[in-house]
């Protein structure tokens, strides 16, 4: 074993301590974070524990449940609104935490399914909450939740993630959920209806009709509206199961029915936390090679070094993806740390610089990993293996200087960083996802399992 006093520290390491280094939500937002867990969380809590046969059978039980869980999830959304409209500036953090907030209720309506996540998230910043039409939307929201008390309209700008489509609106009575796009005026009221019979007709002389005597500025408009129409098109089929087509990258999805169970690494996690709390650091390791660290009280200031010192001779030298657990604040495709296997009081020890936790994934180790659970990691070995190696560009990962391919009983899977941000965002065990991937290698589509959590 090589001692910290033998490791040299370089420029690079420096970088990542930096990275690595604690960080904490101003102490005064405590009793609002405490509020917008209980609601978007808890609201349902005067019906725990849940009689799971009953909930099954006894349609008015799990109406009531439904009732209570949506009051909260409306009241924390109440909350962020009240804050927005009060034209205060928000402090250091604070936007960040409700839309935490949000983001939870979000993932809790797609059953805190990644796949079905990355189908809303386009890669673009959040609107400006002072210049979004705000305003209409949540006239619409209201609506929608008076006149259908037991629907849940989520409005998106609040999320980090959610980008099609105004309102994510969630009916328990029917099990379903459905994407609202609202147009203020009667010029984009009357442009919407004209988009719409377009795409349902498919009739290009329709088109040209409309806009024969338009400006370009509404014909820009209407092929904006016509793309806002396929991206919510495609992500309805995505989330039903059916192969579609990415209006914005031309690629075919199927996110597959069958569901693929993926263990996660909640009990290490709870238990690093709770020996860090009493003795004030501990670390643990998943699967041999995701490597976890935990520090509170005299130990922070100095936790993102001793965890780097630890983990950095299994690296080897290799490129290393790392994070903080507080990282999943703000992280678009995170999940959200209400969403976690975690106590209240861990999740504010976290949010307010108490508990800070580190976590990296050694490539050597994982490599060795899967050797030992009989799978071949090796380079591409042949022009189609190198062609689709190298269509992961930055995303493949790498061993040794080149992208690997892992192979077991005949059947190649290609991994990439998606592994990583399941295995540090979304606390799947990396082991039981690259099973996953080989369970599912048969498809051509998409690697994309839908794991149950």
């Amino acid at each position: 074993m090589t001692s910290s006093d033998d490791i040299e520290i370089t420029e690079d390491d420096k970088q990542l301590i930096r990275r690595l280094g604690p960080m904490a939500m101003p102490a005064h937002l405590e009793p609002v974070a405490y509020q917008l867990f209980e609601e978007a969380c808890c609201g349902s809590r005067s019906m725990w524990p849940i009689d799971t046969a009953r909930f099954k059978e006894d349609k008015e039980y799990r109406a009531e449940f439904y009732r209570l869980a949506h009051q909260g999830w409306w009241n924390a959304q109440e909350m962020f609104l009240e804050r927005i409209t009060s034209n205060e500036p928000f402090v250091p953090g604070e936007e960040a935490l409700y839309r935490m907030a949000m983001d939870t209720i979000a993932w809790t309506m797609i059953q805190k399914q990644l796949c079905y996540a990355r189908r809303f998230f386009k890669e673009k910043r959040q609107p400006s909450l002072e210049h979004s039409n705000l305003e209409s939307v949540i006239g619409v929201a209201k609506h929608v939740r008076g006149e259908s008390p037991h629907c849940m309209p989520l409005i998106a700008d609040l999320t980090t993630f959610v980008q099609v489509g105004d309102l994510l609106i969630y009916d328990h009575a029917q099990g379903k959920m459905a994407i609202a796009e609202v147009k203020e005026g009667e010029k984009n009221q009357d442009l919407s209806r004209k988009v719409m019979f377009y795409k349902s007709s498919g009739c290009e002389q329709f088109k040209q009709f409309a806009l024969q005597d338009e400006s370009a500025k509404t014909a820009k408009q209407f092929e904006r509206m016509a793309r806002q129409v396929d991206r919510m098109q495609f992500v309805t089929e995505a989330l039903s199961d059916k192969k579609t087509r990415d209006p914005d990258t031309s690629k075919e999805v199927h996110i597959r029915e069958r569901f693929v169970p993926i263990d996660e690494w909640d009990e290490e996690l709870n238990s690093v936390c709770d020996e860090a709390m009493e003795k004030g650091w501990a670390i643990n390791m998943v699967d041999n090679c995701l490597f976890l660290g935990a520090y509170t009280q005299r130990f922070l200031p100095m936790s993102s070094t001793m965890f780097w010192l630890w983990m950095k001779p299994f690296a080897e030298g290799e490129q290393t993806p790392v994070a903080r657990l507080i990282d999943c604040v703000g992280q678009p495709l995170a999940l959200p740390l209400p969403c976690l296997m975690l106590e209240p009081s861990r999740i504010m020890d976290l949010l307010f610089g108490r508990l800070h936790v580190c976590m990296g994934i050694s490539i050597p180790d994982l490599v060795a990993e899967c050797e030992r659970n009989g799978i071949t990691v090796r380079p591409p070995k042949n022009k189609q293996e190198r062609k689709t190696t190298n269509s992961w560009g930055q995303d493949s990962i790498r061993y040794q200087g080149q992208p690997i391919v892992l192979e077991r009983d005949g059947k190649v899977v290609f991994p990439a960083a998606g592994i990583f941000v399941r295995s540090l965002f979304h606390f799947q065990r990396p082991m039981a996802f690259i099973n996953a991937m080989f369970e599912l290698n048969d498809d051509e589509d998409e690697m994309e399992p839908a794991e149950t959590t």
